[in-house]
């Protein structure tokens, strides 16, 4: 089929669907989509409340335990623990499809009675000692992780893929270690502040570089060692100046944070962040092939809309996941093959319309089923009467429009202002109420508890006692109060990086902000007499100076 413009139906704005997008829907048996990008993502995103984090009591065991869901919520909200054991079955809430009701309707009646994991995490399954964290899996001795897996001893991190003793860390591509403040980084070892890092080792404050050790406030640096701001010294001139800032001391990591983000702004930036890339467009893509309008996807192939995950292949509109193939429109679907319209849906095949289903074969409009084959709203069948209805489902809700569609927003779970959507697509209370969506206006956070004043913290990390896990900290931004734990404590003084002054929440929050965003702009080289043009996440009233591939290789060193 030929490229068409369509109308959204929720925006109302026109988007294009190519004739690949026609080819890909065809294959997997799915209508063209009536949403644009940009809102199918939204709703996506609608549904997934990552780093609001809430006290309650498990609804099987008793016991407190931390959870995305609101305690006052109508929802069964069963800890980790409980939900993996085999206490409980799923299958007794399973109701039969009623025709003369809508597929949504009946989907989230059954979903408000079928306990949900408190935390979407594998601990005491494939991951260990790791309790608070969230989206995380095959990790262990990791706190306060979200959207990661195959990790170790990781505290304060956002979007990895592989790596140990991490803090403090957004977005890694592969094996990392020892790595503190640093965004987008791949192979480095035992560097700090470090943003699109490859193959880094005892580097500081450095913006694109690689294959580099011992260089310290630097940008776009190839195979180089004791640089300092671009140029070479001598390895005890290097010593000395990397001495003289005091990175120990928040003083000193103020000052040169302040510097570094000054020295970076007089040098151009890439259009687009890609490595060994066929065919692709977005951004912050390592070995990927033929993906398109994706952002932090390595090593993906012939995927669309596709983001902060790894290893997509043959995928449009996912939010999260890693290792997935031929899945659609869904939020973490890792693991998993034909995975459609599901939520936090691991090692899956064949399933569609799933909420916290895992390791099952051919399900549909199911909710916390594990292991399940030829389910239905919670309900078995043989495999000649699950295909018979399914299908029946199908053409029924061709009929209503639900086919192909996401659940609603407005069906969410969450308060529109809990989730990632509003980060990503910010909306006020009376926007998103009129809407339709749910809006929470007292978020609870300790506050006025605190022990130590920001002043009486020691500025030099060396200065620290091992009393201070005892105290009660106040973040400098939002005056929620924190604590340092003892795994902290001990990696920033393995690091000589000095304690934090901001809770996590905030800190996590400037590293997002400073990413680009998930969109693209169509713009020109501005080196001088280069005509080339490219799609790029540089809006055009960014004060960077964006360049194409060819003119920004003649400018790194």
């Amino acid at each position: 089929m030929q490229s068409e413009t369509r109308n959204c139906q929720n925006c109302k704005k026109d988007f294009t669907i190519e004739s690949d997008d026609f080819g890909f829907y065809e294959k997997i048996k799915v209508p063209p989509p009536t949403f644009c990008p940009d809102c199918r993502s939204q709703r996506r995103l609608a549904w997934r409340n990552t780093y609001n984090l809430y006290n309650r009591s498990c609804d099987l065991c008793g016991k407190s335990t931390l959870s995305i869901y609101k305690p006052d919520s109508d929802l069964v909200v069963y800890c980790v623990k409980c939900f993996w054991n085999d206490n409980w079955d799923p299958y007794k809430y399973g109701q039969d499809f009623d025709p003369n009701k809508s597929f949504f309707e009946q989907y989230m009646e059954l979903n408000h009675k079928v306990p949900k994991i408190a935390l979407m995490n594998d601990d005491g399954i494939s991951s260990m000692n790791s309790p608070y964290c969230h989206d995380v899996a095959f990790s262990k001795n990791c706190y306060m992780t979200f959207i990661s897996w195959k990790l170790e001893s990781v505290m304060y991190s956002c979007f990895l893929n592989e790596g140990r003793e991490l803090c403090d860390c957004l977005g890694a591509y592969d094996f990392n270690e020892f790595m503190y403040e640093s965004i987008l980084i791949d192979k480095c070892y035992k560097c700090r502040y470090v943003i699109y890092g490859n193959s880094l080792q005892n580097c500081d404050f450095c913006y694109d570089c690689r294959d580099c050790s011992d260089c310290f406030m630097s940008f776009g640096l190839r195979s180089k060692r004791y640089y300092f701001r671009n140029k070479q010294y001598s390895k005890e001139e290097y010593e000395d100046i990397l001495k003289s800032y005091a990175l120990n001391t928040f003083t000193g990591w103020q000052r040169a944070e302040k510097e570094f983000k000054e020295f970076i702004l007089k040098y151009p930036r890439r259009f687009a962040m890609f490595r060994n890339c066929l065919n692709c467009t977005g951004n912050d893509l390592i070995e990927a092939k033929h993906t398109r309008d994706s952002f932090f996807a390595p090593f993906s192939e012939e995927s669309r809309f596709v983001y902060n995950g790894v290893k997509f292949k043959d995928c449009y509109d996912l939010s999260g996941g890693g290792e997935v193939e031929y899945s659609y429109e869904a939020a973490t679907p890792d693991q998993s093959y034909n995975n459609l319209f599901s939520i936090y849906s691991w090692k899956d095949k064949d399933i569609a319309y799933c909420d916290n289903c895992h390791s099952c074969n051919n399900i549909f409009g199911c909710a916390s089923v594990k292991k399940g084959e030829y389910v239905i709203l919670n309900k078995r069948y043989t495999k000649e009467e699950y295909f018979k209805l399914k299908n029946e489902i199908i053409e029924l809700m061709k009929k209503t429009k639900e086919w192909g569609e996401f659940f609603p927003a407005r069906m969410s779970y969450f308060n529109y202002n809990e989730t990632e959507a509003l980060s990503m697509f910010p909306l006020t209370q009376s926007e998103a109420e009129a809407r339709g969506l749910k809006w929470q206006n007292d978020f609870k956070r300790t506050v006025g508890k605190e022990t130590m004043s920001q002043e009486n913290i020691p500025d030099d990390i060396n200065d620290v006692v091992e009393d201070i896990i005892n105290e009660v900290l106040v973040c400098g931004s939002c005056d929620r109060n924190f604590k340092i734990t003892n795994q902290e404590l001990l990696f920033y003084k393995r690091m000589q990086v000095p304690l934090p002054r901001n809770c996590f929440f905030c800190r996590n929050d400037r590293r997002m902000k400073s990413r680009n965003p998930l969109k693209l702009w169509h713009r020109k080289c501005m080196k001088e007499r280069c005509s080339n043009e490219f799609e790029t996440s540089y809006s055009l009233d960014r004060p960077e100076i964006v360049y194409c591939e060819s003119c920004y290789q003649k400018e790194i060193y």
